[in-house]
């Protein structure tokens, strides 16, 4: 139906518009981009707003291309989507679709004996009727633009993706009215006075609604004419230090309108949900929206360290059980969330961020720069206008010529083999060629490569696997190859068919199906073909070595033995196979069924229903697959995705342990190695922690590693476990990359706070870091943090001490005069190691600005 609609519709033009919009966008947003780059160092707010500004602008061509007049520069060829496609009313060919093409034979029905007769040419034209001869006649159909018949495909899977995300923006938001109407309105006079006094202190004109909602983590916003912010249901218990830097935070996005923005973003998505740069900008924009709100926070007086900490406090407690409700971050703005929490850290804590907000004068500059970029890029016609096909008729010669009822269709005389010995298990049967599929089933499995056992040769090694599935609801195709060393099975299977519960034998084939069987060895050449007959029975049709034979005992024996091996490689009844066999010879029966296969996306889906239906693993039945999945899955991403299924509570003994380790050092990708120890570190207990840890030691890639390490960071360094911590900075360790290493550092030093040990470990581990700037940036972020204090001279040392070894004189006086300005010169030990530190500089200049740092601060 969705097809149907998008034909009938005016969405199957549109969809031309919409391709010349996105390829236009993204010289928008490529700009942006070069833009962003070039204000790295301004503020988050001019950011957010070159980012929207290319959003608002992306949007905002198709309504321009629609109302400007065209500005024709044909520097380039015309473009596939924009050719003519020649009118529905010049086809010259047959429009009875209920006969068969000349020359085709009709074989998915039985053979009645019956031949029909080609009229006669004097007879035909004393009745006035017009055979199929005449569709010769030229037609402009049949030069229909390469292509154009895949506008309406196209244009169904624009419309459906547009509608799951509006579908998805739409749940969102009933999501969020949710949270709304199960929370309570604040009356509290504490929380109202310290809104008022800083909506005035801000400027927010529009009222603002305070409501307390239930297990919600941190708080949220939204609405764009009567914004309402949600609270957590202990915000009562905050400090007043965080009850006023969360309403600051929260009324800087009403005060930025950024619920509109968020909602305009969210429309780009919907329409350009094929374009990744979209998606891109509209991540862009969200990034730095909060990191502009956090501007806000910052300038109103909130010490950096303080808010970040009280923000990793609030991460740390989304989905935990008194804070398990969030709302979508498509549909609302939150103050928090885990995915995007190490780049606001970083923003904040950094001291050389400019934090200003974008006047009236910066956002006019912003809309006139994007409106000269657009309203050019969207009457601009770079393409050559398409030329009208050569053979396109007048319209008074434009004809549909049909065959009137009745009319006889002359068949084209098809050589046939001898007729092959048949067996029914109906009353009827049904004649079919003993070739098997080549006449009979060209005409409805249409594929490009023919997958055939002809070529099969038993001296070839090696294992190759061929699979087609194809449904569409009214019909179903199965294509199937398989050759090893010893044989070679192909099978066909044209319409739904329905099978026998121990998969022996096909049970019902559909009208005008087809079934065809063959296995190939270098000892003989059996084949069987399968039609429905006309009262539901089914007619097969056996061959050996090219030759006819009954369809015996010996056949019925070889095709069920075939038939499972065809429906256990094509993944066909994964959910009752499985259970079967589980509940014949539990867990063990079905790994042994899954070492038989060759196709690793079937061995993939018989694992995924293993472990994700019927009743819990034990241990051992996890340590058995977790054993077995690495033999058997070569594809890392395969492999990876069984991993990641596996229960937590089924891994626990020491050999599941050992297997997991196993199948972990067996997936050669990075990337899918990386995301499977992301997905297992989570909630994990502190031996499997360890195991992970040294399974992301051998990661190749230092990004992933980095990734890792990263996501990971509060898993490891929050419990006061020295093991934990000591594993993680020995993996730490092992990444190459100065600029990984450095992040994966500083990510991990807000945990030093609870835990004085992680600042040596981080100290130690900076070591490993070649780039002088990078190491600065570390010892930096210690200082900063407040991690290295006064009380804490041995850690003070420790860093004074690394900054010997750093290269750079200027990035060794920048950590010094970070030290001194966070007055950590408290004890006469750290001043004397400081001022060797300082004496010891090699650029003269650096030294005096040093030593003058330290004096000043004595």
């Amino acid at each position: 139906m969705l097809s149907e609609f998008v034909t009938h519709s005016s969405i199957q033009s549109a969809l031309p518009l919409l391709i010349d919009t996105a390829l236009k966008g993204a010289i928008l947003v490529i700009i942006a981009a070069c833009a962003a780059y070039l204000l790295r160092k301004r503020s988050a707010a001019s950011r957010h707003a070159v980012w929207t500004a290319a959003v608002i602008g992306h949007l905002a061509i198709p309504a321009f291309i629609l109302i400007l007049p065209a500005w024709r520069v044909p520097v380039l060829p015309a473009a596939p989507w924009m050719r003519r496609e020649p009118p529905a009313s010049v086809a010259l060919t047959s429009v009875n679709n209920q006969k068969p093409p000349v020359g085709t034979p009709n074989l998915a029905a039985p053979s009645t004996g019956a031949q029909s007769t080609p009229t006669a040419p004097g007879k035909e034209a004393a009745s006035g009727q017009v055979s199929n001869r005449s569709a010769s006649i030229p037609s402009t159909s049949s030069k229909a633009p390469i292509g154009a018949g895949i506008i309406p495909f196209l244009a169904t899977i624009w419309f459906a993706g547009a509608m799951i995300v509006l579908l998805r923006l739409a749940i969102g938001t009933w999501k969020v009215g949710q949270l709304a109407r199960g929370g309570a309105r604040v009356e509290d006079g504490v929380w109202l006075s310290l809104a008022q006094r800083l909506a005035n202190r801000l400027g927010v004109m529009r009222p603002l609604i305070l409501l307390r909602g239930e297990r919600l983590a941190v708080p949220v916003t939204w609405g764009i004419v009567y914004p309402a912010v949600l609270l957590p249901q202990d915000s009562d218990s905050w400090t007043e230090e965080r009850r006023r830097f969360v309403l600051v935070h929260e009324m800087a996005h009403v005060k930025r309108f950024d619920a509109l923005t968020q909602l305009i973003a969210q429309i780009a998505v919907a329409v350009f949900w094929f374009d990744p740069l979209v998606w891109f900008a509209a991540h862009q924009m969200r990034v730095e929206r909060e990191h502009a709100c956090d501007d806000y926070v910052l300038r109103d007086g909130t010490a950096p360290s303080l808010y970040a900490g009280e923000l990793l406090e609030m991460v740390r407690s989304i989905g935990t059980p008194s804070h398990d409700r969030a709302a979508p971050a498509f549909a609302a703005l939150a103050m928090a969330r885990r995915s995007e929490f190490e780049g606001r850290m970083l923003s904040i804590l950094d001291p050389r961020l400019d934090r200003k907000t974008l006047n009236r004068r910066g956002t006019l500059m912003t809309a006139v720069i994007v409106a000269l970029l657009t309203l050019p890029l969207a009457a601009l016609r770079p393409y050559q206008q398409p030329a009208a096909h050569a053979d396109e008729f007048p319209a008074s010669f434009k004809v549909s010529i049909s065959e009137p009822p009745g009319t006889a269709v002359p068949a084209s005389p098809v050589p046939l083999p001898a007729s092959p010995a048949t067996v029914s298990n109906g009353a009827a049967s049904t004649q079919l060629p003993a070739s098997g599929s080549a006449t009979a089933v060209k005409s409805k499995v249409a594929s490009p490569t023919t997958w055939s056992c002809d070529n099969y040769r038993a001296s070839q090694h090696g294992t190759s696997t061929h699979i087609n599935s194809s449904d569409n609801g009214a019909s179903q195709i199965l294509q199937y190859l398989v050759t090893t060393a010893d044989h070679c099975a192909e099978a066909t299977v044209v319409g739904p068919a329905k099978f026998s519960a121990d998969e022996t034998r096909i049970a019902q084939l559909a009208p005008g199906g087809f079934a065809r069987f063959r296995e190939r060895t270098s000892t003989f050449d059996r084949a069987v073909s399968v039609t429905p007959v006309g009262d539901g029975s089914l007619s097969y049709a056996a061959m050996t070595d090219g030759r006819s034979v009954p369809f015996d005992a010996a056949m019925q024996s070889w095709l069920s033995q075939l038939l499972p091996e065809v429906l256990r490689e094509a993944a066909i009844n994964v959910p009752e196979r499985v259970a079967r066999l589980r509940a014949q010879g539990g867990v063990p029966a079905v790994l042994q069924e899954i070492g038989k296969m060759h196709s690793s996306s079937a061995k993939r889906a018989h694992y995924e229903e293993l472990i994700k239906h019927g009743p819990t693993l034990s241990a051992g039945d996890a340590e058995r697959i977790a054993q077995q999945v690495g033999t058997d899955l070569t594809s890392s991403g395969d492999l990876s995705s069984v991993l990641q299924m596996l229960p937590r509570s089924a891994v626990q003994s020491p050999g599941a342990r050992r297997a997991i380790a196993d199948a972990l050092s067996k997936i050669s990708s990075s990337g899918d190695k990386a995301n499977t120890l992301q997905v297992l570190a989570p909630n994990a207990d502190p031996d499997l922690l360890i195991l992970l840890a040294n399974a992301a030691a051998d990661l190749p890639s230092s990004g992933d590693k980095a990734n890792f390490l990263i996501a990971t960071a509060a898993e490891y360094l929050t419990p006061s476990n020295e093991p934990l911590r000591d594993a993680y900075f020995r993996t730490v360790k092992t990444v190459q990359s100065s600029g990984d290493m450095a992040n994966v550092l500083i990510s991990a030093i807000p945990y030093g706070h609870a835990n004085s040990d992680v600042a040596f470990h981080v100290i130690d581990a900076s070591k490993g870091i070649v780039s002088s700037g990078d190491a600065a940036n570390v010892l930096i972020s210690l200082s900063s943090q407040r991690v290295l204090q006064s009380g804490t001279p041995r850690a003070t040392l420790a860093a004074i001490e690394r900054t010997l070894t750093m290269a750079s004189s200027g990035d060794r006086a920048n950590v010094l005069m970070s030290f001194a300005s966070n007055n950590l010169l408290s004890t006469p030990e750290v001043r004397d190691a400081f001022t060797k530190a300082a004496l010891a500089l090699p650029s003269e200049g650096d030294r005096a600005n040093v030593l003058a740092s330290a004096v000043r601060r004595q």
